[in-house]
């Protein structure tokens, strides 16, 4: 046989084809959209598997869009009965939801005159053994549905609302039963190691690699579970992995990770250009530990309090619509439905770019050893501090809903009150104390006389307020820059500053009184009336922005991050939070 020579370079090439050829099909557009119809074509199969180890290439048991059947039974209270027939139920990725029964069969204690809709609308009558009829149908509560499916039992109990809907004849009647708090559990469950949160509306970068996750059960990407099984190179592996990278953050000592769903990009352009309002863009997932999942005791260990940081994080709300609880080898265990929020997606500043910093994850490990944590004011502070952010809002209304979060803060340090008689003498006090006091009495005895009951609760209202008029509320400008002052922020001081040697054309010398007039148009008035250049609008939107930059500060202190982030007030990406030290120049500040 002839022998043909093979040049070094001719070696390495034919080496790394069947890699090139991967990496051009990985490059391909239609790669994760053909990948992510066979995930979801094979999900629902080994979703209510038997839960065996899955040691292939694809992982696949996440839906976005969830479908049970099978045969259910209502049951009524009053008077006490059910019905029983086919029932059809759907969850979608929009958050919407759709549970419709095809009555086959109804049984009541007493027996009916005409037909089962008499049933949905009726109440026992004083005489026994009839049935009188109300005005509205559907008025007979139901307390419980059940439906059994192949895979296992979806239930609720409760208050469910309905609506019966008969045909001409009365023969055929369907009921459509309308949101409630309900669950699945699969028939083949095994014990839960995982919780699973899918999110609405999260857009972030997903840039942190962890070895510990790559094998985890729950990735979605197709995975290698044994790499002696394959002929994989490592180097393709590496690539694969590199493709879905993660957010991870600690939860009760394990870790946590949130991961995008394979047709994320896709996701996000319908969220930018308007076509949806929500949609599941993302998983996150934890670890079960020795905690219980009964629906009851949820609440006091399922992290749902991470949310609020992760839409602080990316500037835009994010909510879930169901939970889901997996066992070791990601089989279904349980499924909630809940109305756990129902965000509308818009677009705000993203104060943690995963781009820059990968900080949203040690946010979320940070906040939860925080004793601000899960507690009031910060979920309130959080939320209009999100919403302050939108694009779509007004400088007024941006405004008002950051003017509305400080109030909070301020009311938490219980800044928001100023007691006069703190700084008189205690001589001065008690004759203050005594002309108030008299004064009272004088209002009072004018209540005691009046004729009309309506000026007499007028006139009492007004002696209450007299007895305590040296404890006011605190100007809000005031107030804030104490609340900057107590938590060791410059900014009040450096502002100040800059107005005494660049003063304003309204001939206020003082951030705090500035800040006190804007409020007061923002909240009471909502028009600062640009067209007419009553106000100056680059002052005024420099003024939110900067309060806004506070604000997150703020909350991260709160919350023990020491991270970085991307201040909305500067071009530079990143910057730690402790950034505006003393003599930081206020030209920096925006000013």
């Amino acid at each position: 046989m002839e022998s043909k020579s093979v040049s070094f370079s001719d070696r390495r090439n034919q080496e790394k084809a069947p890699i090139l050829a991967v990496i051009r099909q990985v490059k391909s557009p239609c790669f994760f959209s053909n990948l992510y119809f066979f995930n979801t074509k094979n999900a629902m199969s080994n979703d209510m598997s038997s839960n065996k180890k899955n040691n292939g290439v694809h992982n696949n048991w996440f839906l976005t869009n969830i479908d049970y059947e099978g045969e259910g039974r209502a049951e009524f209270e009053n008077p006490k009965g059910y019905i029983e027939g086919r029932v059809k139920i759907s969850f979608d990725e929009f958050g919407n939801s759709s549970i419709e029964m095809n009555v086959a069969k109804y049984h009541t204690e007493q027996p009916l005159s005409f037909n089962c809709i008499e049933f949905f609308n009726a109440a026992p009558a004083e005489e026994e053994g009839s049935f009188s009829s109300t005005n509205r149908c559907g008025s007979n509560p139901c307390k419980s549905l059940t439906v059994n499916t192949p895979d296992g039992t979806y239930s609720a109990q409760g208050s469910i609302v309905y609506n019966p809907i008969s045909s001409l004849g009365g023969d055929n009647t369907r009921v459509e039963f309308y949101f409630f708090p309900s669950y699945f559990d699969n028939i083949n469950a095994e014990l839960p190691k995982y919780w699973v949160f899918p999110i609405f509306n999260l857009i972030s970068d997903f840039t942190q690699l962890n070895s510990q996750l790559d094998g985890h059960p729950l990735r979605i990407l197709p995975r290698l579970d044994d790499a002696e099984n394959t002929t994989w190179t490592p180097l393709f592996r590496k690539l694969f992995f590199n493709i879905h990278r993660l957010i991870v953050f600690d939860f009760k000592g394990t870790k946590g990770f949130i991961q995008k769903l394979l047709d994320f990009k896709e996701r996000k352009k319908k969220l930018y250009s308007g076509q949806v309002q929500r949609t599941i863009t993302a998983v996150m997932v934890g670890e079960v530990g020795s905690e219980s999942i009964d629906i009851d005791k949820l609440t006091n260990w399922l992290p749902f309090d991470l949310l609020p940081l992760l839409s602080l994080a990316t500037g835009s709300e994010v909510g879930i619509p169901w939970i889901e609880f997996r066992d070791a080898n990601g089989g279904l265990v349980r499924r909630i439905h809940n109305r756990f929020g129902q965000p509308k997606f818009s677009r705000g500043h993203t104060p943690i770019s995963e781009q820059y910093n990968q900080g949203t994850g040690y946010l979320l490990t940070c906040a939860q050893s925080s004793t601000h944590y899960g507690k009031a004011p910060l979920g309130f502070v959080i939320f209009d501090l999100v919403q302050s952010s939108s694009h779509s809002l007004t400088i007024e209304d941006k405004l008002n809903k950051i003017c509305r979060a400080l109030d909070y803060l301020c009311h938490h340090y219980k800044l928001d009150r100023q007691n006069l008689l703190l700084g008189l003498d205690d001589d001065y006090k008690e004759i203050v104390k005594k002309a108030l006091r008299s004064a009272a009495q004088e209002i009072r005895s004018a209540a005691q006389a009046a004729s009309d009951s309506g000026q007499s609760k007028l006139l009492n209202k007004i002696a209450d307020k007299t007895i305590n008029s040296s404890n006011i509320d605190r100007d809000f400008g005031l107030a804030v820059t104490d609340l900057l002052k107590h938590l060791g922020l410059h900014d009040a001081d450096i502002i100040d500053a800059y107005y005494q040697s660049n003063p304003r054309a309204d001939g206020r010398t003082h951030w705090s009184s500035v800040l006190s007039g804007y409020r007061g148009i923002a909240v009471h008035t909502g028009d600062f009336s640009f067209q007419k250049k009553t106000y100056d609008i680059n002052d005024v939107v420099r003024i939110t922005y900067h309060l806004y930059d506070i604000l997150v500060r703020i909350v991260f202190k709160m919350l023990g991050y020491d991270g970085t982030y991307q201040p909305i007030i500067r071009n530079q990406t990143s910057q730690p939070v402790d950034w505006v030290k003393a003599d930081l120049p206020a030209s920096e500040l925006g000013y």
